[in-house]
């Protein structure tokens, strides 16, 4: 049971009236009759607009504070605004709507219409829909920013995955190129194998015919001698036949010594020798004493004092024959001069003493081009004229004594032009030596 001071305090509270309760809320809240006057309104609904009280109170609302849309059109009569139909007595709720207050400005409302049980009348009430539109328009925003990160993620996915695509097409491309690239240098590499294999074949052709050549030549050379031997003996012949008949034999000598060195560029180099450089070279000169004279041709010698040398006699003669032979052959017919040189020198990588000697001629020269392919077999710039042996077999014999040929050559011709070809020769290190008279010693009484 309630308790008597509790009943006693709550009759002392007084009695709140319906018109105190509309003046403390802050909704809206107009009483309208039948008719569309007003007959009671809030101060709140009254601040809403911008009017007091008694400006409100007897106005027919509809035509107050409704007279037309947002964009300034009246509305047509008979329009099913919230303020119509509670002037028709129907119930409406959450009607948006747009009201205009006292200055004439729009004001977004969202009211509803209750009609009185009575009849006679019907309640108004109205929110300011400022708020809520900004709160919509809010939400509207934040859906917008939410479908454009969602269009965002999706374009970022797009890319990433064409990105992806792309590397993997730009990776498939350089796998392909570098497969395409692999496959071009096996066949390069085939390709030179195949040359390799086509120059060994040729190489051991020429070997084969070299040796074919050799006994071929050498028998009717060595029957040709003893003929010329045999004639020599005669004593019918007079003594300047005789020594015609003797420098045939120094000549053929010359020709089975020229054909065995340099027919011989496969086998074995020569046991070494004791040589003097000087008389070595004049030895070779002597062998195209004919082309130098017909050619005017002139010979420059230089050589350094340096002592007794030990070498393969037989392979630095055929070095020096072939060099001395292309040295003719590119000054022509127009003549020039060779110089030959000789000095004592030391392989620069390993110390190891031998002899320099340098050919030098006033020729044409060759390009930078052809210098680089000199020394290949088969190589040769003369046409018909060349084998492409020559240089190969010089280069082949100087790199088997251990040593090696340069050239420099300027093309032109000339006093600026021509070409040189430096040749290496390490000193002979075996002690097999077959002993030589050195022409320079003092002879034994």
């Amino acid at each position: 049971m309630e308790s008597p001071e509790r009943r006693q305090n709550a009759q002392e509270i007084p009695h709140a009236t319906a018109n105190d309760l509309l003046q403390q809320v802050t909704v809206g809240v107009f009483a309208m009759d039948a008719k569309g006057i007003c007959t009671h309104v809030n101060p709140a609904a009254a601040r809403m607009f911008g009017y007091e009280i008694p400006e409100l109170v007897g106005a027919n609302l509809h035509s107050l504070l409704h007279g037309g849309h947002a964009g300034g059109n009246v509305y047509e009569p008979g329009s099913r605004s919230f303020l119509n139909c509670a002037s028709a007595a129907q119930e409406t709720r959450n009607a948006n709507e747009v009201l205009w207050t006292k200055s004439g400005d729009p004001v977004p409302v969202f009211g509803s219409a209750l009609p009185l049980s009575n009849g006679e009348g019907t309640v108004i009430t109205i929110q300011d829909g400022s708020s809520l539109r900004h709160l919509q328009e809010r939400l509207e925003h934040a859906q917008h920013e939410q479908v454009e990160v969602l269009r965002q993620r999706d374009a970022a996915a797009r890319i990433e995955r064409d990105l992806a695509r792309e590397k993997e097409l730009h990776q498939r491309e350089i796998a392909v190129a570098t497969e395409r690239a692999a496959t071009q240098q096996l066949r390069a590499q085939q390709r030179a194998a195949e040359d390799r294999l086509l120059q060994s074949e040729k190489l051991a052709a020429v070997g084969r015919l070299a040796a074919s050549i050799s006994h071929e030549i050498n028998n009717p050379l060595e029957a040709v001698t003893n003929l010329l031997y045999l004639v020599r003996n005669d004593p019918s012949i007079s003594a300047e036949s005789n020594e015609y008949l003797r420098t045939a034999e120094t000549e053929l000598a010359r020709v089975s010594q020229i054909v065995s060195q340099t027919l011989r560029f496969q086998r074995a180099g020569t046991s070494p020798t004791e040589i003097i450089p000087e008389t070595l070279i004049d030895s070779v000169l002597s062998l195209h004493q004919g082309r130098l004279h017909h050619r005017r041709i002139q010979i420059r010698r230089r050589h350094r004092p340096s002592p007794i040398f030990r070498c393969a006699e037989g392979d630095v003669r055929q070095i020096l024959n072939n060099l001395v032979g292309n040295a003719i052959d590119a000054m022509g017919s127009e003549g020039g001069t060779l110089t030959l040189r000789t000095t004592p020198a030391r392989d620069q990588r390993t110390g190891q003493p031998g002899i320099r000697i340098l050919v030098s001629d006033t020729g044409h020269g060759m390009p930078r081009h052809t210098s680089a392919h000199i020394f290949d077999p088969f190589y040769t710039t003369k046409g018909a004229k060349g084998s492409g042996l020559g240089l190969w077999i010089s280069s082949t014999l100087a790199n088997r004594m251990g040593g090696r040929i340069a050239v420099r050559s300027r093309t032109g011709g000339g006093r600026h032009g021509g070409t040189t070809f430096s040749v290496f020769i390490p000193e002979a290190v075996d002690s097999q030596l077959r002993p030589l008279e050195d022409e320079r010693a003092p002879r034994a009484a």
